[in-house]
């Protein structure tokens, strides 16, 4: 089953999957990657080159994703799942990355398993009306952490908490380069308002090219960001942040 999606004007989309896992209660604490993993495979498959291409570029990618499971228990290495069943968000303003991952999800999931020796299967999938932002301040909820590197110290290996002294300068040269890699405009980081309203640090399990895992410090909470609208739509489109295609930078509107 395929379905045809036309971006309206007043709406964009964001799809999410509920999905249930068949042979297994404990997940890889590092499970984006085996997200990351499937949203390559859904490339592959696509037959478009551009897609592919993708998969092995180290530019930035304009699409973040999210998963929300409900744990029970967790450790250095493993979350025991107190529920089988999980939500998969994923979020792009490309036409062509949005369907490439239904399609494949819709006509693959039931075969392709996501974590190791653990079947699961497609429960249903809602596609969310995002209305268009129309003002220049606007309050959004992490639905994935930030993820903000040192940036200014010429140190992008190091990431920041959001009680850091560098944290809102460095986000700001983050979207600033969003806008550049996306748009192709120039922004002024001063032009940017960033204003944290509540928020936590968390010090995760992440992983780089080399496919080793390290940890990282992710920021997840409410803040305010201050921007011309249609930069505010992008940010809201494709997440902010560094690692956004790694599951990180996800947003949902609240204000």
């Amino acid at each position: 089953m395929k379905l045809q999606i036309v971006f309206k004007k007043e709406a964009y989309l964001v799809v999410k999957f509920r999905i249930k896992l068949l042979d297994c209660t404990k997940i890889t604490t590092n499970y984006r990657k085996n997200f990351v993993s499937l949203i390559k495979e859904a490339f592959n498959r696509s037959g478009n080159e551009k897609l592919k291409n993708l998969n092995t570029i180290t530019k930035q990618k304009p699409f973040t994703f999210s998963v929300k499971f409900s744990v029970k228990n967790s450790n250095d290495n493993q979350l025991e799942l107190e529920n089988s069943v999980f939500d998969f968000y994923f979020s792009t303003n490309d036409y062509l990355i949005l369907m490439s991952v239904y399609n494949f999800i819709i006509s693959h999931l039931n075969d392709y398993n996501i974590f190791a020796n653990c079947k699961n299967i497609l429960v249903k999938v809602m596609l969310l009306n995002k209305p268009t932002i129309d003002k220049d301040s606007v309050v959004f909820k992490t639905l994935s952490p930030i993820v903000v590197r040192d940036m200014i110290n010429k140190n992008g290996d190091r990431t920041l908490k959001f009680s850091d002294e560098g944290f809102i300068y460095n986000l700001k040269l983050s979207i600033k380069s969003q806008i550049k890699a996306f748009m192709c405009q120039d922004v002024d980081q001063n032009s940017i308002g960033i204003k944290v309203l509540k928020m936590k640090t968390d010090n995760i399990n992440s992983f780089g090219n080399n496919k080793n895992s390290y940890g990282l410090y992710a920021n997840s909470g409410l803040l305010e960001l201050n921007l011309k609208s249609e930069y505010l739509q992008l940010l809201y489109d494709i997440g902010v942040g560094a690692k956004r295609s790694q599951g990180f930078g996800m947003l949902e509107k609240i204000l």
